[in-house]
């Protein structure tokens, strides 16, 4: 994992913040602070690595978005219900 880049907050913090984000990928302000806390879509992904890129942040590649999707944890059945 990029160092001090370890959650999707951290990743759009690194890329200029949700404003800049948002600009830069067509999308409402809203939607992308709720990436913070649900994920950035996998739809998104390859847009997030070129602002990444354009933006001279290092580190953030299709592969460490795919690793941190992963670790994505669902509740369980029983939370689920709660």
């Amino acid at each position: 994992m990029v160092s001090g880049m370890d959650d999707w907050k951290s990743i759009i913090v690194a890329l200029g913040g949700t404003g800049v984000v948002a600009g830069a990928l067509e999308q409402w302000d809203s939607t992308v602070s709720g990436w913070q806390t649900r994920g950035i879509p996998a739809s998104r992904w390859a847009a997030v690595v070129a602002l990444a890129s354009e933006r001279g942040v290092s580190g953030i590649t299709l592969e460490v978005l795919a690793e941190m999707a992963a670790r994505k944890v669902e509740p369980s059945t029983a939370e689920a219900r709660a």
